[in-house]
Parts: structure tokens; C-alpha cells; sequence
């Protein structure tokens, strides 16, 4: 049997919270863990190697960090709060949900890149910890947020400035602090493509060229 459908039985029997799962006060049922669970859903500490069984909709906050997961296939669908898969073993963020209305954490993962990232995060986005070493594309996958951008701890080497597109996108932290600065500083400029121009120029000023690539 799946180790999570092991626990939601147990959680059953025994109560709302056991090894960490904790179900929002919902009495768990056969259909729900399958389909839809209107409050919070939080699996993390269990190690679990698959999150088959879990809710395809979650109306408030999905926590499945903390495993051992090296995939989110069958992950929820729609989550109405945060996402956060952090401190797995994720080599892919296929399978997530394409929208999430709270934050969204994929930190301490092996990631190389964020291919498969939902489109729109309500929240903050954190992929720190992680084997980035360029944000390439990030404005064609990452289309909105509202807050920061954490990237650091991450070998990141070029294409960052394709943050300067993202809607909502507020502050960005990165190792390179002298980059990050630029960013920042050109973040707080009305949203539109001369901001990203003025970034870009600067950043070739100061010799950055890689990082001023989209």
C-alpha cells in the first residue's frame, strides 16, 4: 500500500494529526484524498516516495515538503494556498500546478531548471537551494507573482534579467549580491519594457553581460 494512503487510514482512525499529516478538522473520506479537499493538506515528514492518493484540489494550503520525492505526478491539480515541495530530491517541477494562489516553495531540491513551474503564484516564489545556474526563459514560464523571488544558493551564472518581466515580481535575492542590487534597484520602476532596457544597459555597464541575457 502507498505510504500516504496508509497514513489518511490511519489519520482515520486515530485523529487529524499523525507523523505531521494534518487535515484541517476534516473527517477524512474514501473519495476525498482522491478529489477534492476544501482546507489545508500537509503530508511533509513522512517519507514518502510518491504522492499518489492525494487530493486533485486543495482550497487552501498543499505542504509535502520534507520527503523523499523525486516527482510531483499526482500532486493537486488546483491548490487555493501555498505550494511548497521543498527538501525533496526533485529533479523536475513537472506536474505542479499551473496556478497557485499563495506561495510557492521548491527550495533544496537538485533542480536545474524550472521548466513545468506554475504560470501564476498569488505569493512569493522560493527556489533557493537548488543547481540553477541560469534563469533563462523564467518571464515565458513565471508570467505573475506578487512578492520575492528567492534564488539564492544557487550556481546562477546568466539570464536573470527576464525577471524584469515577470508581473508582481517585487524584489529578487541572488548570490550575486552586485546583480542583485541592479535588479532591485530597477524593479521598483513601473512595469514595461524600459525598465527592462534600463536593467540590461546597466548590467552591460558593470560587465555583466551573461546575466543581462533573457
Amino acid at each position: 500500500m502507498n505510504i500516504l494512503l496508509e497514513l489518511l487510514a490511519l489519520s482515520e482512525a486515530k485523529g487529524k494529526n499523525l507523523l505531521g499529516l494534518t487535515i484541517n478538522d476534516k473527517q477524512i473520506t474514501e473519495q476525498t484524498p482522491s478529489e477534492q479537499w476544501p482546507g489545508n493538506f500537509y503530508c511533509s515528514f513522512n517519507q514518502l516516495t510518491s504522492l499518489e492518493f492525494c487530493p486533485k484540489e486543495v482550497g487552501g494550503d498543499f505542504y509535502c515538503f520534507n520527503n523523499q520525492l523525486t516527482s510531483l505526478e499526482f500532486c493537486p491539480k488546483e491548490v487555493g494556498g501555498d505550494f511548497n515541495c521543498s527538501f525533496n530530491q526533485l529533479t523536475s517541477l513537472e506536474f505542479c500546478p499551473k496556478e497557485v494562489g499563495g506561495d510557492f516553495g521548491c527550495s533544496r531540491n537538485q533542480l536545474t531548471s524550472l521548466e513545468f513551474c506554475p504560470k501564476e503564484v498569488g505569493g512569493g516564489f522560493n527556489c533557493s537551494n537548488n543547481k540553477l545556474t541560469s534563469l533563462a526563459d523564467i518571464h515565458k514560464r513565471l508570467k505573475k507573482m506578487n512578492g520575492t523571488f528567492f534564488a539564492d544558493s544557487n550556481p546562477i551564472k546568466s539570464n536573470v534579467i527576464g525577471l524584469m518581466l515577470v508581473a508582481g515580481c517585487e524584489e529578487v535575492e541572488l548570490d550575486n549580491k552586485e546583480v542583485e542590487k541592479i535588479i532591485n534597484k530597477h524593479l521598483k520602476s513601473p512595469f514595461g519594457s524600459r525598465r527592462v532596457l534600463e536593467c540590461q544597459s546597466e548590467m552591460l555597464e558593470a560587465n555583466f553581460r551573461e546575466f543581462a541575457e533573457l
